[in-house]
């Protein structure tokens, strides 16, 4: 009996155990929030944001992936600039504290082919633009997205950004080129180089001046120019030693001094008309008196004010240039409107030996 009673409280007991349920665990759920910009160029940032819900339980983790790039972060947020170019399928999975992975949330981002920046150069300076000879130069640049950068006259390659000292004996323009993956750009600047100027002043030679008469003698010493009494013509020349001069001298700016003149008698102005400079190979003057085979003046003075200060003639400097080298340099004086004004008086300029005119000469050596 008593084993009878036994059996039917363990029959009576097991009923109750089978009504005690079983937990089962639910899956999280994962969200893409956003994937900014969803187009980019490669090497661009690319900010990706998800969440993940778990009804009965937390989140605890992460993994997104690509379906180009494998495998990209195991945050909730991350940044990425190594996307490789084409279509990229995004996917996110979030995992339980019960291990228990959720299905994949999907989007999509699209990266581009790179675009090259364009080459430019920012700036390119000297300082100071003027120098004087032997003095230097610092050239300064900067330029963005260049492969190489290179400065000519002997500079060479440099680097995108810096600077550099030069010393031109000249005035010279520099040019930096900068180069990319298809461009190629340039910029100049031009240091200007104040080159010393020497100056000489010279006194006509006394003993290789004087005048020629019209009938074609000539005296050395003092110089008449003009008429005289009988209305015969008189013309002057001036001879300077130009020896001093070098000869690769570049002849920069002549002025003539012709104020130590004096009038003996009867002024020839303005009836003779301009007194006028011409050039004239040196001792080809003796025993001639030219009137009608004058060519285009040297210079020229119209009146006695003319005489009294310097002037200056890019004519004469230019004659002059062409005589660099030669040892002796003459022109003539004459009036070459009228060889006489006709009026039986003496007209005439006179330079003593003691104040012969002067040239002085601005000159810079190469």
């Amino acid at each position: 009996m008593k084993r009878v009673l036994m059996v039917l409280l363990v029959l009576a007991l097991l009923p109750a155990c089978s009504y005690i349920p079983t937990q089962s665990n639910q899956s999280p759920r994962a969200y893409i929030d956003d994937i900014a910009p969803s187009e980019v160029n490669e090497g661009d940032v690319v900010r990706f944001t998800g969440h993940g819900t778990d009804a009965d339980g937390r989140v605890v983790a992460y993994r997104w992936r690509s379906d180009r790039d494998g495998q990209l972060g195991i945050t909730a947020a991350f940044e990425t600039s190594s996307l490789s170019i084409g279509t990229h399928a995004i996917y996110l999975m979030v995992q339980d504290n019960s291990d228990a992975w959720s299905a994949e949330a999907r989007s999509e981002v699209k990266v581009l082919p790179a675009v090259a920046a364009p080459v430019a150069i920012n700036s390119f300076t000297a300082s100071p633009l003027s120098i004087s000879e032997g003095a230097s130069v610092t050239l300064s640049w900067n330029v963005s997205n260049a492969a190489t950068v290179s400065i000519d006259r002997g500079v060479g390659t440099v680097s995108r950004i810096g600077s550099a000292q030069v010393a031109p004996s000249e005035t010279t323009t520099y040019t930096l080129t900068a180069t990319g993956s298809s461009a190629t750009v340039n910029a100049s600047v031009t240091v200007t180089v104040q080159q010393s100027v020497r100056r000489v002043t010279l006194t006509a030679d006394s003993g290789l001046s004087g005048f020629v008469r019209w009938s074609g003698i000539y005296t050395m010493g003092g110089v008449y120019v003009g008429d005289d009494s009988s209305d015969r013509g008189i013309q002057g020349f001036l001879t300077f030693d130009i020896s001093r001069i070098p000869d690769d001298a570049v002849v920069t700016r002549v002025s003539l001094d012709f104020s130590g003149y004096e009038i003996p008698h009867e002024t020839p102005f303005p009836e003779m008309g301009c007194l006028s400079a011409y050039v004239h190979s040196y001792i080809t003057l003796y025993g001639q008196f030219c009137t009608k085979d004058v060519t285009l003046p040297i210079a020229e003075w119209c009146g006695v004010e003319d005489l009294h200060s310097p002037i200056e003639s890019t004519r004469f400097r230019n004659v002059l240039q062409q005589r660099v080298g030669q040892n002796r340099f003459q022109f003539r004086l004459q009036f070459a409107d009228r060889m006489s004004d006709g009026d039986g008086m003496n007209d005439l300029l006179y330079w003593p030996e003691r104040s012969l005119p002067r040239m002085t000469v601005e000159y810079r050596e190469p």
